[in-house]
């Protein structure tokens, strides 16, 4: 067969390079409509492992180096983004395929009642501080939420996605359904708050002074939920134990105080 002498040179390798890209482009997604159609199990298993895989890999690699920069809560979305990239996986798929983790959700919710019970005495104790701390600080996050959005003029998805930032993503995620928000944008916006809270809160305690174990453990905990409680528990029992129920009491209390929403919408005008 005679060549095309108006096909120029390397055309022909060219087009074998393009052919070959769109094949294997085209393999994942081949790979993927086979597990979807053979072995509709596989996926949700894979997600699961791979996403609990990272995150034990994550975790101990903060305990190895400790530093903030090697939290899980970067290090494994990093490497879980870069392997969705690697494997050409739409991340709708991957979300879909993970669902089951969300489901825990619901229990991790329940679950927050083991502590309240096992620090009964505690609550007692401390219910003064922990009702005063748990309304000021709900009411402050909130609004100050609602307060900038509205000033820089955000969208009402992602402001109603923004209140919540402050609580741990169990009742984030329930502020999040009622209001109106996405989970996707709840879930940075509180990840981030949490780690702004931890490295701001150090620097500012530590300024401030406070003689007392249990204000700066009610403050990570109002603040930084979830983060700031690991971190006051590395700091002291009592600061981590104040910590974990002041992010319990503001997460249900902003639950509760989503109910009158709308009226404060109106009020500030968001």
């Amino acid at each position: 067969m005679k060549p095309d002498l108006d096909t120029p040179p390397g055309s022909a390798a060219t087009g074998m390079q393009a052919h070959v890209g769109v094949a294997d482009a085209a393999l994942p997604q081949q790979t993927l409509m086979f597990a979807q159609g053979h072995a509709p199990w596989l996926l949700p298993l894979a997600a699961i492992a791979l996403t609990w895989g990272l995150f034990l890999l994550a975790s101990r690699l903060h305990r190895r180096w400790p530093r903030l920069w090697t939290s899980p809560l970067f290090v494994t979305p990093a490497l879980l983004i870069a392997l969705l990239s690697a494997m050409r996986l739409p991340y709708p798929v991957y979300l879909t395929a993970a669902r089951p983790l969300l489901w825990m959700i619901g229990p991790l919710t329940l679950a927050f009642a083991i502590p309240v019970y096992q620090h009964r005495a505690f609550i007692r104790q401390w219910w003064p501080a922990l009702l005063v701390g748990t309304v000021i600080s709900t009411v402050c996050t909130m609004g100050s939420a609602l307060g900038l959005a509205h000033a820089f003029g955000l969208p009402a998805a992602m402001t109603h996605s923004l209140i919540g930032r402050s609580i741990s993503l169990p009742f984030a995620f329930v502020l999040s359904d009622m209001t109106g928000g996405t989970r996707d944008l709840t879930t940075i916006f509180v990840v981030a708050s949490g780690i702004v809270g931890i490295v701001l809160g150090d620097v500012i305690l530590h300024r401030i002074g406070l003689k007392s174990e249990q204000a700066p453990g009610a403050t990570l905990g109002a603040v930084a939920q979830v983060v700031g409680a690991a971190r006051a528990h590395q700091q002291s029992v009592p600061r981590g134990v104040m910590a974990s129920l002041t992010m319990i009491f503001a997460g249900a209390f902003s639950v509760v105080l989503a109910l009158l929403f709308p009226l404060l919408a109106r009020l500030i005008g968001a």
